[in-house]
């Protein structure tokens, strides 16, 4: 088990090397956690990790990055996308996660957003991409360049969904890098909203209605939860970037190569508890 060792800064008792302050500090024995690659922060600094440097593909974490591109560039989320047939098909190959969109149906990117962000629509996603690339191409593009901008110098988007293609390593990124991601994220209110609700009915122009159900289990279940998103293939295995606030602390996780669905989020919620210090309570 690694010492904390607390040193006296200014009259205020710190844990050296990390900058926390003792008594917002973790306690107990750090909890055993079985993803390939960990980190877990609190105010911009490391309390644990576990090959958090170490690149892995992250699945639909990607979606992440790709609200926050339709977000810098549309303020106007009323806008309305008719719903093309390449949209619902377009992961069709790898048998993807979809919102259910119908072809012809006009949604608007706020909405679009959520089915992205709750059911990790590859079809929501797509359109997204189309809208504002224009094109998938010009998109990734985009992606890559918000990447290189927020200094993210081992991550890397080949899509705009995570899915596997051209290969199951081809959008990588680290557990470090991707809690930057999340830090940036949250910094948009409609990231922050949408990655906080359970569940939301929608209607659309053509008086279509959709739900959507937020795929984040600890959403409504640990106190204080903000969000943020889920994912998983075969080669990423279960990831979750996830974010708890309790007064003025926030903590921001990242999980990639979790072994099973249920294993991610009891990682999560155990060490968002170590992190604030509180005491491990049963799962259920």
């Amino acid at each position: 088990m690694r010492k904390l060792i607390v040193s006296v800064v200014m009259g205020a008792a710190v844990l050296v090397g990390t900058g926390v302050p003792a008594e917002a500090a973790p306690r107990g024995p750090r909890p055993a956690v079985k993803a390939k690659a960990v980190a877990l922060s609190l105010g911009g600094k490391t309390l644990w990790n576990k090959d958090m440097h170490v690149k892995r593909p992250i699945a639909s974490l990607t979606k992440v990055m790709t609200a926050i591109v339709v977000l810098r560039y549309e303020s106007d989320l009323d806008r309305t996308l008719t719903i093309k047939k390449k949209y619902t098909t377009y992961g069709d190959k790898w048998g993807a996660s979809e919102a259910g969109l119908v072809v012809g149906d006009k949604v608007k990117v706020r909405d679009l957003l959520y089915g992205a962000m709750l059911e990790s629509g590859a079809d929501a996603t797509a359109a997204l991409a189309d809208a504002y690339g224009p094109g998938y191409k010009n998109f990734i593009a985009k992606m890559n360049a918000t990447a290189k901008r927020l200094k993210l110098k081992k991550t890397h988007y080949a899509n705009f969904d995570g899915l596997p293609y051209p290969s199951q390593t081809s959008t990588y990124s680290t557990a470090a890098e991707q809690i930057k991601v999340a830090r940036y994220a949250l910094r948009f209110p409609t990231i922050k909203k949408a990655s906080a609700t359970k569940k939301i009915t929608i209607r659309t122009a053509k008086k279509r209605t959709y739900t959507f159900e937020n795929t984040n289990q600890l959403i409504g279940k640990y106190p204080g939860i903000l969000g943020i998103k889920t994912g998983y293939t075969n080669g990423a295995g279960y990831c979750f970037m996830f974010a708890a606030k309790r007064g003025k602390r926030t903590q921001i996780g990242v999980i990639l190569g979790s072994p099973t669905d249920k294993r991610r989020f009891y990682d999560a919620r155990r060490l968002l508890d170590w992190g604030f210090g509180d005491q491990t309570r049963e799962w259920r």
